[in-house]
């Protein structure tokens, strides 16, 4: 990662879970601390384009007063990669499959768990699709840890004027 960072995706399987509360978290943070100027984005590697956040993704996010009422679920693209400074993906093999497909993305894709302030950094987030409320809370507390991580990251960088 080098240079400023204007453009920030976040990229899973069906852009209705974990990229929607990456984006949702991310976009709230920043702008708390003032850091509204970087775009924030989410999509899915197979989305159905259209689709809204699943019904106990909404339920959860709004506990933590995140609206993803309104969140539409979209495909990745070639232009959406291109336009995109970093690239964080909730899984390894979705870091693979969007490298397989956009191999120029290489030096911006990582693992959303870089930024994790808690446990490993190496795992992914587990998707709970088709699971219980539990699931998809911890989902969502498991992705705050990284936004909150990487929300910090940004704010010391933006201070510095130049992200590394």
């Amino acid at each position: 990662m080098s240079g400023r960072i204007k453009h920030i995706l976040f990229v899973c399987t069906g852009n209705i879970c974990r990229s929607p509360f990456a984006e949702g978290l991310l976009k709230k943070l920043m702008q708390k601390k003032g850091l509204d100027d970087i775009v924030i984005d989410s999509a899915g590697l197979l989305a159905l384009p259209g689709n809204s956040a699943s019904g106990l993704a909404q339920k959860v996010a709004a506990e933590y007063d995140v609206d993803l009422s309104g969140h539409i679920a979209k495909s990745v693209k070639k232009n959406i990669v291109d336009g995109s400074d970093l690239i964080l993906v909730m899984e390894n093999s979705h870091a693979k499959d969007l490298l397989h497909a956009f191999p120029e993305a290489e030096d911006k894709v990582f693992l959303i768990r870089r930024f994790a302030r808690f446990g490993s950094r190496d795992r992914g987030i587990a998707d709970p699709y088709g699971l219980n409320y539990e699931a998809y809370r911890f989902c969502f507390l498991d992705i705050q840890d990284c936004v909150s991580g990487l929300a910090e990251y940004a704010r010391q960088k933006k201070l510095a004027s130049n992200f590394k």
